[in-house]
């Protein structure tokens, strides 16, 4: 039996999204969408570890903690933005067969654990928490 692992499949799933030909008013809007949704999502647990940070700022282990879990925050946000932009994609255009046989779960699961858009965010990360 020769079955992939997820991560290969969502690497699929997402090339193959990216090879999809939307109306461009159909991409911007469940861009936007996407992005909105997680952020509503999203929010109540940033507002709470920044809240963390706020108590315990004077502890130097308090910023290392606050980078990881906004590390982890980020690359779950990028998940699920790109799977709510899938997910509405489908529900706009139900008419493209290819775009129907995309499974959004295998591309929200390689999203979340994404190397190149993880290691990205950690530079990132680090240079504006640690020159503070």
């Amino acid at each position: 039996m020769n079955r992939k692992n997820l991560w290969s499949k969502g690497k699929e799933e997402t090339k193959k999204f990216y090879e999809i030909k939307l109306n461009r008013s159909t991409n911007i809007i469940t861009f936007i969408f996407g992005l909105v949704v997680t952020v509503i999502i999203i929010f109540p647990f940033a507002a709470l570890l920044l809240e963390i940070l706020e108590i315990n700022w004077y502890k130097p282990q308090a910023i290392i903690t606050f980078l990881s879990f906004a590390w982890g925050l980020l690359m779950i946000s990028n998940g699920l933005s790109n799977f709510f932009t899938v997910k509405l994609a489908k529900c706009y255009a139900r008419d493209m067969l290819e775009l129907q046989a995309i499974d959004e779960y295998a591309i929200l699961f390689y999203q979340c654990l994404n190397i190149g858009f993880g290691i990205f965010i950690l530079a990132i990360l680090l240079f504006f928490g640690l020159t503070r």
